[in-house]
């Protein structure tokens, strides 16, 4: 092998096509970015939609669960439904301290045909978490779709 030939071979060894994730990184990144923002915004849609359907009733704190190492409290709440029908709602978030106090009066949201489906309002939480990584993958993805000339 003369050198020519080796000199020829090593450029080709060192020129690499690129492969799926060279191509395509930032253009993976931006999709994840949009999709999570598209579910954070449709959990605030289906929240928005059903509290504007839902009827509104004054319910009151009979208890707080959890307590356990960290985790926190969670209210019940008993309500009336417009058939004069008791009714339990158990609050899935937990807070520490408690965000409410036994006895104390809270507006309940419930569907009419079907009490048990009931909300304490909205729960911005896992919209604002989606919306917000979401808005940081999109973000980066942009840049590296700049950076990258793709």
């Amino acid at each position: 092998m003369d050198k020519e030939e080796l000199k020829a071979r090593l450029r080709k060894d060192l020129y690499k096509k690129p492969g799926f994730w060279d191509k395509n990184f930032p253009k993976v990144f931006t999709w994840i970015g949009i999709l999570l923002i598209a579910i954070g915004l449709g959990i605030g849609g289906f929240n928005y939609y059903f509290i504007q359907n839902a009827t509104k009733t004054k319910g009151v704190v009979i208890r707080l669960d959890g307590g356990a190492y960290r985790q926190g409290y969670a209210p019940v709440v008993e309500f009336l439904d417009k058939n004069q029908q008791t009714h339990l709602h158990y609050h899935m978030v937990f807070s520490r301290p408690p965000q409410y106090k036994v006895g104390e009066y809270v507006y309940i949201y419930y569907n009419t045909d079907d009490p048990e489906n009931a909300s304490m309002g909205y729960s911005w939480f896992p919209i604002l978490i989606l919306a917000g990584i979401g808005l940081v993958f999109l973000f980066f993805g942009i840049i590296f779709q700049k950076a990258f000339k793709l």
